[in-house]
């Protein structure tokens, strides 16, 4: 009987529990903005510190692979772009037929952070096999100001929302991980979602790029690139009210069974 009332007594905390609160998701998110032009007048700042416009490096010359993600990252950001370079690599595309452009999402990063940055990505490209007579990694980070983030990001099709810092975590920016293709005008001819960039699939769109031919919509969804700590993982709301259901009916149960085995009980004293 006492490991009954002890199970009762569980049931009963159980259902009677507050709800356990599931943080509202980043309002983050991307749109494939297929065929749209990129803004060429944007004013933008190099690794080097040098004030320029998004023409500087979308000049008409080659197709170019925009990266958009936020130096600091310690995570997802560093490891898009070596999955670019991997794929570039293994692709046999030369180097001199693309172009990547670094957007940084963050404006209070500076020209110092994105050289930090490009330090990492060209010794990583560098350390790969390569093939003969390659060239020099054609790699720009930029740095923008808050109005002008907001422009590149609306035309990209680009959501993103800064995180707070979470304990022991810094503060953080939740965006998707894409790596967007323009042509030589500026267009966006193709979204590659994720880490994980087929060569195939690459070579054929620069290719395609290159002669201005816009490809189609991608149906993979884009990683989000956000600190998330598993052990604050909760049950959301419906969750919690089947949990509180399913207590409910099991203390009513119990106590039914109760309730007979004692009238079971006392027929059998008399």
């Amino acid at each position: 009987m006492k490991r009954l009332l002890l199970l009762l007594w569980l049931a009963c905390g159980a259902a009677c529990a507050g709800p356990l609160a599931l943080p509202a998701p980043p309002k983050a998110g991307l749109e494939q903005h297929i065929g749209s032009r990129v803004p060429l007048d944007l004013a933008v700042t190099d690794e080097a510190g040098r004030a320029e416009h998004l023409a500087d490096v979308v000049d008409g010359s080659r197709p170019v692979l925009l990266v958009p993600g936020y130096y600091r990252c310690p995570q997802l950001c560093g490891l898009v772009m070596r999955g670019l370079l991997d794929a570039l690599q293994a692709s046999g595309a030369d180097r001199a037929t693309w172009r990547i452009v670094g957007i940084g999402i963050d404006p209070s990063e500076t020209p110092a952070d994105a050289r930090a940055r490009r330090g990492l990505d060209v010794a990583y490209a560098e350390s790969l096999p390569k093939q003969p007579e390659t060239g020099s990694l054609d790699l720009h980070l930029l740095t923008l100001d808050a109005p002008q983030l907001q422009h590149i990001a609306a035309a990209l099709g680009l959501h993103f929302e800064r995180l707070p810092a979470n304990g022991a975590e810094p503060a953080s920016i939740a965006h998707p991980a894409t790596v967007v293709l323009l042509t030589p005008r500026g267009e966006i001819a193709r979204y590659f979602n994720g880490m994980d960039i087929d060569p195939g699939e690459l070579r054929v769109a620069l290719a395609d790029a290159a002669s201005d031919r816009i490809g189609s919509a991608t149906s993979r969804l884009a990683l989000l690139c956000a600190h998330f700590d598993p052990k604050v993982g909760k049950l959301d709301t419906p969750v919690m009210n089947a949990a509180r259901a399913g207590s409910l009916l099991l203390v009513v149960g119990l106590a039914g069974w109760c309730w007979r085995r004692r009238g079971t009980r006392a027929g059998g004293e008399r």
